[in-house]
């Protein structure tokens, strides 16, 4: 298996904070707004102990976080934009059944405030396959 550039960096919501969590390695970071630029899966622990039990994995140089404050910045106003033309379906997890609806995908998410949202590749006409 060849070895993937960057660490692995693991995205869930953080309830006590009301915001999303990103840990790489040992370091964890929170912001209001994610977004993962690429390949990205879900990965569901059912037997873990304790809270998050679901989350989403990509590699750490596809992962792009700030605050709502940095939002406001051009900058970022304008990648949020990018973003939001990209939407394809939001990404939801069932708590009780521990469950994604959707595994894995290559465009990319998106993750604020109102949820976390599946991103169809840059210029693509890309169809998303649900699985239930």
């Amino acid at each position: 298996m060849t070895k993937q550039q960057g660490y692995k960096a693991i995205v869930h919501y953080y309830l006590a904070k009301a915001c999303w969590s990103i840990h790489y390695n040992s370091c964890c970071y929170t912001g209001e707004f994610v977004i993962i630029e690429g390949p990205w899966q879900t990965e569901v622990k059912p037997l873990r102990p304790s809270n998050p039990r679901g989350w989403v994995t990509a590699r750490s140089f596809q992962t792009t976080y700030f605050c709502s404050e940095d939002a406001k910045l051009l900058v970022n106003e304008e990648l949020l934009n990018r973003m939001q033309d990209r939407i394809i379906s939001k990404l939801k997890y069932d708590k009780k059944q521990m469950f994604f609806n959707v595994s894995e995908g290559d465009g990319g998410l998106l993750f604020t405030p109102a949820g976390a949202f599946i991103l169809k590749p840059e210029d693509s006409n890309y169809q998303l396959a649900m699985g239930y």
